[in-house]
């Protein structure tokens, strides 16, 4: 059974499949897609969330987010606990990132990052992952698996140690 939810959203176009005909969208495309979502304010459950910058790929998080997604995958599991017990913080500390501020969104089934993205905006948490300003880097990976939900999606937002929002530069500054 796939857990899907009506779309929600337009972006500016569907993601393409991958070349190899797996899940994993192309960078751009991903890029394109999670910032088109915070480019317009939103409600996310009962508070509305403002536009919020930009959000640049990281090849760590993205490194980190791939192995967990394949770990997903490997135990036919969606949770946010790894096997050895390992939280989002401990695995994003071995990808060699130290993060001031980190969040995890996790979905199983999607076929395609637009659906993937729409049940995330459908969960207050998951949307307020997506709109909060303080993220500024992205990792985001999609394996396939045999299990029950055949594709594991894991999109990992997070900000440096020692970045604030109040130091981003500025053509003023």
């Amino acid at each position: 059974m796939r857990l899907l939810l009506p779309l929600l959203l337009v972006l500016a176009g569907p993601a393409p499949a991958a070349p190899d005909g797996g899940c994993q969208p192309d960078l751009q495309a991903a890029a394109a897609a999670l910032n088109a979502v915070r480019a317009q304010a939103r409600p996310c459950g009962a508070h509305i969330w403002p536009v919020a910058p930009a959000l640049r790929w990281q090849p760590a998080l993205g490194d980190s987010a791939r192995r967990y997604a394949q770990e997903l995958a490997r135990r036919d599991r969606v949770e946010h606990v790894g096997e050895a017990g390992q939280s989002l913080r401990a695995r994003l500390h071995e990808a060699g990132y130290v993060q001031r501020v980190a969040g995890e969104n996790l979905a199983g089934g999607p076929e395609t990052l637009d659906e993937a993205l729409a049940q995330w905006l459908a969960s207050a948490t998951h949307c307020e992952n997506l709109m909060a300003a303080e993220f500024q880097d992205f990792g985001l990976a999609c394996v396939t698996g045999p299990g029950h939900w055949q594709r594991y999606w894991v999109l990992q937002l997070a900000a440096p140690a020692g970045w604030r929002p109040e130091l981003r530069s500025s053509p003023d500054r």
